[in-house]
């Protein structure tokens, strides 16, 4: 083959190579906590990882980190930032189904300092190979209910032959949190570093950076 030819090909790159179980364990929402953009999902980052994250949303700035604390049990805090003030969250999740033939399922708690907030939440893939719900009720902030969808649209980074340029892992995410719809595009550059893209309520423009490491 020529190399003229080759540098118009594209191949599929096997080292990210990741279902979106493990994406959605390395995603952050923004209450520091693993899931989509606002909601909750049922995975939970694995034990002995930390990951850190900062998204800007609406105005304000959110920090997180997540800590895999132990086999099924995440802690998150996070600092929101907005308008010269500041508040800090707290949360808790503890996986108490993997997903079989039926969801996974976890529980968790979210506090900011005024309200604590309880929720249940279960996720599974819904047929299609990448594509996975995930739905939720609780208290506070979770009263009205929660669901979101995500989907992997390439479960492979794509690279040029000539390396020129990289298409990373991305997902397309859509939410409904109790309040608004939001969606958002995830973007997995390599297996510790995170971005994503948000619109929420489909007024308002955000973005996010994540890192991740495994002890």
């Amino acid at each position: 083959m020529h190399a003229k030819s080759r540098k118009l090909m594209f191949v599929l790159v096997t080292v990210l190579m990741i279902g979106l179980a493990s994406f959605n364990v390395s995603a952050h929402n923004v209450s520091g906590s693993t899931g989509l953009i606002n909601i909750p999902t049922a995975a939970v980052k694995p034990s002995g990882s930390v990951s850190a994250a900062y998204q800007s949303l609406r105005g304000t700035g959110n920090f997180s980190v997540i800590l895999g604390a132990f086999p099924g049990v995440e802690v998150g805090m996070g600092a929101h930032f907005k308008n010269n003030a500041q508040t800090f969250s707290g949360s808790v999740k503890v996986q108490i189904l993997q997903e079989q033939d039926y969801p996974a399922v976890a529980v968790g708690l979210t506090t900011d300092g005024s309200q604590a907030s309880f929720y249940l939440v279960g996720s599974m893939q819904l047929g299609i190979p990448g594509v996975r719900g995930h739905f939720g009720f609780g208290s506070g902030r979770f009263q009205r209910g929660f669901a979101g969808i995500s989907s992997v649209l390439n479960p492979v980074s794509i690279v040029s032959s000539d390396r020129s340029f990289t298409v990373p892992v991305t997902t397309f995410i859509v939410e409904y949190d109790g309040r608004g719809l939001n969606t958002g595009v995830s973007l997995k550059f390599n297996q510790k570093l995170d971005a994503k893209l948000i619109l929420s309520d489909f007024e308002s423009l955000g973005l996010g950076i994540s890192y991740s490491h495994r002890f």
